[in-house]
């Protein structure tokens, strides 16, 4: 979708902070305006270690998405924290047994704060 300017994504790193520097340069390549946020577990299921991490293009970033709010918001369901600038940003949860509240609340804060033009 051409207009899709949020993404949320299930990434199997491992969570792996090196790993999750190369999706981000990926994604930056393919979706230069696309806000993106990749989840990964430590071990799939687990209920252990998560990590997630942002990248928000500039042109969001002045509508106000910030990487680094998205992910402290995303990671609030699981006790996790996280940081970084505007543009980018990364944190993690030591345990987190509802992976899916990440999703759900990574989507609705972008949501909240991207506005999507109508067709």
């Amino acid at each position: 979708d051409a207009n899709k300017k949020v993404l949320v994504l299930n990434v199997d790193i491992g969570a792996d902070g090196k790993a999750s520097q190369k999706v981000m340069n990926m994604v930056k390549s393919l979706a230069p305006d696309m806000a993106f946020m990749g989840v990964s577990e430590e071990t799939t299921g687990s209920g252990g270690k998560v990590m997630a991490f942002a990248l928000v293009p500039d042109a969001l970033v002045e509508e106000g998405c910030k990487a680094d709010a998205w992910i402290r918001s995303a990671l609030e369901s699981c006790g996790g924290r996280g940081g970084g600038k505007p543009g980018n940003a990364q944190g993690q949860a030591k345990e987190c047994d509802n992976v899916e509240q990440i999703f759900k609340d990574a989507t609705s804060f972008a949501e909240s704060m991207v506005t999507i033009p109508s067709k």
